[in-house]
């Protein structure tokens, strides 16, 4: 039996003091001891900690990624293979700080970063302007290659899962507020005896890329990795971390540790559907390496017998796009209904007629306009000056990205969280109901070119 049972506090504010401790919903940080306990290699140097609440004018960019404290009962590693030795995930006992991230940013952007404003019109597109964060900043004792956008920044991200491994320890002997269960042995009796439609979850990982870009599993980086099954409650454990810090629809480890979909999945298995498990398929560079994992993936797909699956793109593009419709193909070609769930962009995508089944979760090439900030954590000139996808350092009608008064001109995929589905669909639904929508906002424009939205056929 595989149960995973996840105890909830609910973090109702973080400050600074002399010890790094839990109580009565706040969490205290040392600042010296939690920054030797980030930097045990000496590999980052003019480390620097902020705390930063939502409705805070306060801007945070390069952003490199996202961790959500907890912690294991057991003495476990937090992150099998990468904070300590490799353990299996997916069950046990787990404790979890919600309501509140640690984030990670530097001075210098590389591919995938983000910017994240805690305020403004630009909060709307990261949950992470909703949850009070434990920010790192912080250097590279050995600064090279810095026009280099696929630079090798992995002391950032292990950092990040340091500090969320660190705070989690303070929850030790105490009893959560509310607890969450996850039993798929349990439901898979009842799906069985009613004949629900088994059903998977197939989703991209970045693989392409470089050291501490790229997504990892149990600690090992994926590329070359061929599209494995695993359980879908060891994503929400530790298995899977996030690669490409904030940007667009990038993956991060707090993505995984609170996965939507997966959790919701979770609820309906045995009593809508047969839940059979979640594969996970490389986004790989070649059209040879695409079609072997696509090919992959639905041979493991066809081995479980599924009847349907959802087919979700992390770190969309052109190339992941392709990636994603090679998938939905060849399920289909197993006589496997696929949805897909991705965003939309501008520019020429690959497409297929099998794939007559698309979920968009928003379109992410908008221009937006972004007011100054009271605050910068980290530096917003790596904007114009750094690599960025939707950043520039000129325009012939824009002008650059960072305007003098500091305010930001600005694609909105390159905002934290920009095309994540999570937020996006929020978003999305919140327009629909009669919200506020980005359409009709000032500081928002409509993008000179758009998609159309898939109708019936796969095509554009």
């Amino acid at each position: 039996m595989k149960k995973l049972e996840i105890g909830n506090f609910l973090v109702r504010d973080i400050v600074f003091g002399e010890k790094t401790a839990y109580e009565g919903g706040i969490l205290t940080v040392n600042r010296e001891e939690a920054t030797k306990a980030i930097n045990p290699l000496g590999k980052l140097k003019n480390i620097e900690l902020h705390i930063v609440h939502p409705g805070d004018s306060v801007r945070i960019c390069p952003v490199k990624g996202a961790v959500e404290p907890r912690f294991r009962p057991d003495g476990r590693a937090l992150f099998p293979g990468y904070t300590g030795p490799v353990t299996s995930c997916g069950e046990g006992t787990l404790h979890a700080m919600k309501g509140i991230a640690v984030l990670v940013c530097g001075r210098y952007s590389s591919m995938g970063d983000g910017i994240l404003d805690m305020s403004g019109p630009g909060a709307d597109y990261s949950y992470h302007s909703t949850t009070t964060n434990l920010v790192i900043f912080a250097e590279r004792t050995n600064e090279k290659e810095l026009d280099y956008t696929l630079r090798e920044e992995d002391e950032f991200r292990i950092s990040a899962h340091f500090m969320a491994e660190y705070l989690g320890k303070t929850l030790a002997g105490r009893e959560p507020d509310r607890w969450e269960c996850y039993d798929l042995d349990e439901g898979s009796q009842q799906a069985q005896e009613k004949k629900l439609p088994r059903v998977g979850y197939v989703m991209t990982v970045i693989s392409q890329l470089a050291k501490g870009i790229n997504d990892l599993f149990l600690g090992r980086d994926c590329n070359n990795m061929m599209p494995l099954l695993v359980h879908p409650q060891e994503i929400l454990d530790g298995f899977l971390l996030g690669g490409m810090g904030l940007a667009g629809q990038a993956l991060t480890t707090y993505d995984a540790q609170n996965h939507p979909m997966i959790k919701r999945l979770c609820q309906e298995h045995g009593k809508t559907i047969d839940f059979a498990g979640v594969i996970l398929s490389p986004a790989d560079v070649s059209d040879s390496m695409k079609l072997r994992n696509a090919i992959s993936a639905a041979q493991i797909a066809e081995r479980l017998k599924l009847d349907g699956a959802f087919v979700q793109e992390w770190g969309g593009g052109s190339n992941v796009d392709v990636d994603t419709f090679y998938l939905l193909s060849h399920l289909e070609d197993k006589g496997i209904k696929t949805v897909g769930i991705m965003d939309e962009h501008i520019g020429k995508v690959y497409t297929d007629p099998k794939a007559d089944a698309i979920v968009s979760v928003g379109e992410t090439s908008t221009i937006i306009e972004l007011p100054p900030m009271d605050k910068v954590i980290g530096d917003d000139e790596s904007l114009v000056r750094d690599y960025y996808y939707g950043a520039w350092s000129t325009h012939t009608t824009l002008g650059p990205s960072l305007r003098p008064d500091h305010s930001v001109i600005i694609n909105t995929y390159a905002l934290a969280c920009g095309g994540n589905p999570a937020v996006q669909l929020k978003r999305a639904v919140k327009e629909y109901e009669g919200g506020t929508s980005s359409e009709t906002n000032s500081h928002v424009y409509k993008p000179v070119f758009r998609r159309h939205r898939w109708r019936g056929q796969g095509r554009l």
